[in-house]
C-alpha cells in the first residue's frame, strides 16, 4: 500500500512551496542575511559545515553500516562479514534488541523505529532503537539537527529580514549528508548485497534527520501545513538522499509498494509534475492507464499486495514482540527484514506453505498479536500470482491505485528535485585552499555561516565596518587584445595588468589597515577586477587607471598586424555601407521631388530626415571603425561602499579554482559598470542633435558617464504576433496598426514622466553616493568642498563651443586641496535600480582631460571663493 511518506511527499509538491522555476521563498534576497552572486546572477549563500559536524554524520552512518552487517551476518558470508569488521575497527557497538518493532525509549525514539523498519526493512526497530538510543551516534546524528534548527530558527525570527534560516541548514546539510555514504563504502558487503545495505544505511541517516527536524518543529510551534515544515521536507527528501533511480533504491519502501524499473511514461510523469501539472489529475490518469491492462497491470497488482502483506506480518510481530514472545515469530521477523524476505516467500507453493504455517502456528499462541498473525497467514495461504491483490483484501481497483500513488510520490519527489536544481547550488561551501582556521576567521568577522557541532550562531554579527569597493570591467578591452590571438598574453600582462598592480601596490602603504590586512585587497583579477579596501586609496586607483588605458591603448593599436585590422575595417564598413547606401538613395530620391508643389514641401522634410540619418550612421561607422583600429577602448569602473566582503570560491564548480574574495556590492557594481547600447544611443543621439542645433559638427562631450530612461513600449504577445504576421504578408499599414494602441500608451506615459527602467554607459569611472559620502568624510582634513548647482548658460561660452554639457542644471561636488591648487570634480549623472537594493545614485568623478576638466580648470576658483 501507499504510504504516509508517500501521501507526505505529493503534498509538498503539491503545496508550491518549490515552484516550477526553482525558487524557494527561503532565497529571496531580500530575506538573506548574507549572500552572494553566481557567474548567471543566481543566488550563492556562503555557508560552512564545519569539520566537526561532517565528521559525526560519516560517524553515524559507519557505525550503522556495521550494526546493519552484524545484525544482518546470516546474509553474509564469512570472509566478508570478517572484512567488514576489519575496517571497522572492531569498535564497541551498542546493544541490539531482535525487535522488527520498537524496543524502548520515548515517543520520539519509538516514533522513529516505527518510520525506520516502514522505509527499510533491514532497518529494524532494535537497530534503530540502538543506533539513535543513549550511546549511539545517530542520537548524535538527531541532537545535532535539532540544535541547529533551533538555532536557525531563533535567528531567522531575530532577524529583520525574516530570514529563512532553517531552510539555509537544511540546504547544506543534505550534500554533508550524502557524502557521509563515501567512508561508508568500506562496510558494506560485496554485490548483490550491496545495494541493499546501501540503501539501508542512507534511509536510516534520513530517519535521524526526520526525526530531528519533526522535534524542532514541534518546540518552535510550527504545524506541518506551514510554509517552514514543507520547505525543510522538501529539501531533506528521503528519495533524493537514495538517488530517486530504481536501482538506488534498492528494497526501500519509502512509498509504501516497491517502485519497480519505470517505463517512460514515469519519466514523463516526472517532467509534467515538474513543469506544474496537476499531481491529482495525474494519478487519475496514471491509474486508468493501468487498469487498461497488459504487463503494468500485473506488476501494480502484485507490488500493491505485497505492500499490504508487509503491514499485515509487521502489525502482527510488532503486537507479538510486546507481549514477549518468541519461537516462529523471530523466523517471520528474520524473514520480514531480509531482502524481498516476503516476496520469496509467496513465489512457490512450497515456500507459501512453509510461511503459512509458521503465520498461523504463531497465531495460535492468542492474544493481541494473534488476529493480525491469521490475517497474515490467511492472506499467504489464499496468494497466488494472479490473485496477489485480492488474498490481501484488495480489489483490483484499489490495489492500482494503491501501486499508482506510490508511482506517483516517487515521480513527486524526482520532480521537486528537478525544481530544486538551483536551490541546491545555492550553498556555497569555502574552496578547499581555505583552511579551517582561516574559514573560523571568516564565520567570527560574519562573513559566513557555519554549522557546528560545538554550539554558537549560525551567523555572526561582527559589527565590521563597512568598506569601499573598486569594480572595473574589462570585457571590451580584452575582446578587442584577443585579435593579437596567442600573443595577446605577454602585452596584457606587460601593457595592463602589471601597470594595474603597480598602482595597486603604490596605494597600497599609504592606506590605513583594516583588522590586520593590507588596505586594498585583491578580490579578483581578469576580465573583471574586484578591490576592497580605503576608500581614498580607492579612489586614487580609479583617477589612475585613465591613464594606464590609454598607454595599453597605444601600445595595442601599434601591436595588431596591419592585415588584422585592415580584415576588420573592411567587415566593420561593409556592416555599414548598405543601409548607408540605402540612406544615400532616400536623400536623393528626395532630392529630385519637383518644386513648386505640396508634395515637395513633403519631399524636402523627408530628405532633412533621411540627411539626418545618414549622418547618423556615418557616425556609428566611425566609432566602430575608431574602435576596430584600436582607439577609444572603454572600460566602466565603479567605486561603491557597502559591507566587508565575502570569501567565495568556485570549489565545486570548477576544477582547481581558488579563493577569491568578492564584494558584497557586487549587484551595484554590475549595474554601475554597465555600457548599455540603449544609453550610449541616447547619449549620442542629444549629442546629435546639439551639433545640428549650433551647426558645430565637432562638438564633443564631456561626461562620460550617463543614465538614460528610454521608452519603453510593452507590446502584448498577440499584437506582437499580429504584427509580425502582418508584415510576413507584405502588409506594413496592417503591421503598424496593430502596434497603434501599445504606443500611444507608450507615449502618453513617457509624456507623464513614466520611462523605463534607467540604463547605464559608463565609459569612465563613477561612484556611489555612498562611496562620495564616505570619500569626503575621509580626506575632509586635507580638503575644502563645495557644493555647486551649475545652470548650463553659466559655462563660458568658449567651452560650450567645444563639449556639449548636457541639457540640464550641472549638480556637482568640487573637493579642493588646502593649498588650492587642484580640484576633484564629481557630478551627479543619476539613478540607477539595483535589484534588492531600490535606487543608487551614481556620480561621475571627472576625468582628468577633457570638458569636464576644463570647467573645473576655468571655475574653479570662482567655487572656492563662493561665487
Amino acid at each position: 500500500m501507499a504510504s504516509p511518506l508517500a501521501a507526505r511527499r505529493i503534498q509538498i509538491l503539491t503545496s508550491g512551496v518549490v515552484l516550477p522555476g526553482g525558487e524557494l521563498a527561503a532565497l529571496d534576497r531580500s530575506r538573506l542575511r548574507l549572500h552572494a552572486l553566481g557567474r548567471s546572477g543566481e543566488v550563492r549563500i556562503p555557508i560552512l559545515v564545519e569539520a566537526g559536524a561532517a565528521t559525526l554524520l560519516r560517524a553515524a552512518a559507519s557505525e550503522l553500516a556495521l550494526l546493519l552487517a552484524t545484525q544482518h551476518r546470516r546474509l553474509l558470508p564469512i570472509d566478508d562479514l570478517e572484512r567488514i569488521r576489519a575496517a571497522g575497527g572492531y569498535v564497541p557497538l551498542p546493544s541490539v534488541a531482535p525487535s522488527l518493532g520498537p524496543s524502548g525509549g520515548g515517543p520520539d525514539l519509538k516514533a522513529a523505529a516505527r518510520l525506520g523498519v516502514g522505509v527499510h526493512p533491514a532497518l529494524t526497530g532494535g537497530i534503530v532503537c540502538a543506533w539513535m538510543g543513549p550511546g549511539g551516534r545517530g542520537r548524535s546524528l538527531t541532537g545535532l539537527v535539532i540544535e541547529v534548527l533551533r538555532r536557525a530558527f531563533a535567528e531567522g525570527q531575530r532577524s529583520s529580514e525574516r530570514e529563512e534560516t532553517p531552510v539555509l541548514v537544511a540546504l547544506a546539510l543534505f550534500p554533508a549528508l550524502a557524502a557521509a555514504e563515501e567512508p561508508v563504502r568500506a562496510l558494506l558487503p560485496a554485490p548483490p548485497l550491496e545495494g541493499w545495505f546501501r540503501a539501508a544505511v542512507l534511509s536510516g541517516l534520513y530517519v535521524a534527520c526526520a526525526t530531528g527536524v519533526a522535534r524542532a518543529l514541534r518546540e518552535a510551534a510550527i504545524g506541518p501545513a506551514d510554509e517552514s515544515a514543507l520547505a525543510l521536507e522538501a529539501v531533506l527528501s528521503p528519495g533524493a538522499l537514495l538517488g530517486l533511480r530504481p536501482a538506488a533504491l534498492a528494497g526501500a519502501t519509502l512509498y509504501g509498494c516497491e517502485v519497480l524499473p519505470p517505463s517512460p511514461r514515469a519519466y514523463e510523469l516526472a517532467a509534467r509534475l515538474a513543469a506544474g501539472a496537476d499531481p491529482a489529475a495525474e494519478l487519475r490518469e496514471l491509474t486508468r492507464a493501468l487498469l487498461a491492462g497488459g504487463e503494468p497491470l500485473g506488476r501494480a497488482e502484485a507490488q500493491a499486495a505485497q505492500a499490504a502483506l508487509r503491514e499485515l506480518v509487521l502489525e502482527g510481530v510488532t503486537r507479538a514482540e510486546a507481549e514477549r514472545r518468541g519461537g516462529e515469530v523471530a523466523a517471520i521477523r528474520e524473514l520480514y527484514a531480509a531482502p524481498g524476505g516476503l516476496a520469496s516467500a509467496c513465489s512457490s507453493n512450497a515456500a507459501r506453505g512453509a510461511l503459512t504455517r509458521r503465520l498461523l502456528a504463531a497465531a495460535d499462541e492468542g492474544g493481541e498479536a494473534g488476529p493480525a498473525l491469521e490475517r497474515a497467514g490467511r492472506a499467504v495461504e489464499a496468494w497466488s500470482p494472479g490473485n496477489a491483490a485480492a488474498a490481501v483484501g484488495l480489489t483490483r481497483e484499489e490495489g492500482v491505485s494503491a501501486y499508482a500513488e506510490s508511482v506517483l510520490a516517487h515521480a513527486c519527489d524526482t520532480a521537486l528535485e528537478r525544481r530544486l536544481a538551483r536551490a541546491r547550488r545555492a550553498p556555497l561551501a569555502p574552496p578547499a585552499a581555505l583552511d579551517e582556521s582561516s574559514a573560523r576567521a571568516e564565520w567570527e568577522a560574519g562573513r559566513l555561516y557555519r554549522i557546528s557541532a560545538e554550539g554558537g550562531p549560525l551567523l555572526k554579527t561582527a559589527g565590521a565596518p563597512p568598506g569601499a569597493h573598486l569594480y572595473l570591467d574589462l570585457k571590451d578591452v580584452l575582446r578587442r587584445a584577443g585579435l593579437l590571438g596567442k600573443d595577446r598574453g605577454d602585452l596584457l600582462q606587460d601593457g595592463l595588468f602589471l601597470p594595474l598592480v603597480r598602482a595597486v601596490r603604490g596605494l597600497e602603504g599609504s592606506a590605513p589597515r583594516r583588522g590586520g590586512r593590507s588596505g586594498i585587497e585583491v578580490n579578483a583579477l581578469g576580465a573583471t577586477i574586484s578591490l576592497s579596501g580605503n576608500v581614498e586609496a580607492l579612489l586614487a586607483l580609479a583617477g589612475a587607471v585613465p591613464p594606464i588605458l590609454a598607454s595599453f591603448e597605444e601600445r595595442l593599436a601599434a601591436a595588431v598586424p596591419e592585415d588584422v585590422v585592415g580584415l576588420q575595417l573592411s567587415g566593420v564598413a561593409a556592416k555599414f555601407e548598405g543601409e548607408l547606401s540605402r540612406a544615400r538613395a532616400a536623400r536623393e530620391a528626395r532630392r529630385a521631388a519637383r518644386p513648386g508643389t505640396g508634395e515637395s514641401a513633403r519631399a524636402g522634410a523627408l530628405e532633412a530626415r533621411a540627411a539626418a540619418r545618414e549622418a547618423e550612421l556615418e557616425r556609428e561607422r566611425d566609432l566602430a571603425l575608431a574602435r576596430a583600429r584600436g582607439e577609444r577602448l572603454e572600460a566602466g569602473l565603479l567605486v561603491s561602499f557597502g559591507p566587508p566582503p565575502l570569501l567565495l570560491g568556485l570549489a565545486g564548480e570548477e576544477r582547481g579554482a581558488h579563493p577569491i574574495r568578492l564584494g558584497d556590492e557586487l549587484e551595484v557594481s554590475i549595474a554601475g559598470s554597465a555600457r548599455s547600447p540603449v544609453a550610449r544611443a541616447r547619449a549620442d543621439a542629444a549629442l546629435a542633435a546639439e551639433r545640428a542645433r549650433t551647426g558645430r559638427p565637432r562638438l564633443e562631450h564631456a561626461w562620460r558617464v550617463f543614465v538614460a530612461s528610454p521608452l519603453a513600449i510593452a507590446v502584448p504577445p498577440a499584437l506582437e504576433l499580429a504584427a509580425v504576421e502582418a508584415a510576413s504578408a507584405g502588409d506594413a499599414r496592417g503591421a503598424l496598426r496593430a502596434l497603434v494602441g501599445p504606443v500611444r500608451d507608450a507615449v502618453e506615459r513617457a509624456a507623464r514622466g513614466e520611462l523605463g527602467a534607467p540604463e547605464v554607459l559608463n565609459a569612465g569611472a563613477a561612484l556611489t553616493e555612498e562611496a562620495l559620502t564616505a570619500y569626503l568624510g575621509a580626506v575632509q582634513g586635507s580638503r575644502t568642498f563645495r557644493r555647486i548647482t551649475l545652470p548650463l548658460a553659466e559655462i563660458p561660452e568658449d567651452l560650450r563651443a567645444r563639449w556639449y554639457y548636457g541639457v540640464e542644471p550641472l549638480e556637482l561636488v568640487a573637493a579642493f586641496r588646502t593649498d588650492g591648487d587642484s580640484v576633484e570634480l564629481f557630478r551627479r549623472a543619476g539613478r540607477v535600480p539595483v535589484e534588492g537594493r531600490g535606487e543608487v545614485e551614481l556620480w561621475e568623478l571627472a576625468a582628468p582631460v577633457g570638458g569636464a576638466a576644463a570647467l573645473a580648470a576655468r571655475l574653479g576658483e570662482r567655487w572656492l571663493g563662493g561665487g
